[in-house]
């Protein structure tokens, strides 16, 4: 009898934070590729008034809400800041109170993926992810948000 192995269902996400200049809002961009590099999913958002890493950790919990409704096995988190990659490495140690509380709650869901790893990128290599969340911020939805994008939805 011959079994057929189950593909490994694995992402790769990069997710970024924008915050406004007057303080008022804050814009959250999430990109979910296929391990393959094809964009699947691109989601963006708003949230209120956050600091540049606060701002950072909602668009990972952004992120991490839907990403465990996929149920995937591995997700491979991509960032620009270098502060939450290594918050969530458990490199750097979590000093402020209003960004314990961001990351507990990121690590809970994170805890619901069997496989996570964070990497710090270049800003340069999250401008997708950092164009939504500008976008966002001005108050833009992409027509495509949380779909899927093979499945040949608009």
């Amino acid at each position: 009898m011959v079994f057929a192995r189950r593909k490994k269902r694995s992402f790769v996400v990069h997710f970024d934070g924008a915050i406004g200049r007057d303080g008022r809002a804050t814009g959250l961009g999430v990109v979910i590729r296929d391990m393959r590099g094809r964009i699947l999913r691109w989601l963006c958002g708003r949230a209120g008034p956050l600091n540049s890493n606060e701002a950072e950790y909602a668009a990972l919990v952004f992120a991490l809400e839907h990403l465990v409704r996929l149920r995937p096995q591995a997700v491979h988190f991509y960032s620009d800041n270098e502060v939450v990659v290594n918050q969530m490495r458990g490199i750097f140690a979590v000093h402020s109170p209003s960004l314990r509380r961001w990351h507990a709650r990121a690590c809970r869901l994170a805890r619901l993926i069997p496989e996570v790893t964070f990497r710090h990128i270049p800003r340069e290599r999250n401008l997708l992810a950092d164009a939504l969340a500008t976008e966002a911020l001005k108050g833009w939805t992409p027509p495509m948000e949380g779909k899927d994008v093979r499945s040949g939805q608009l």
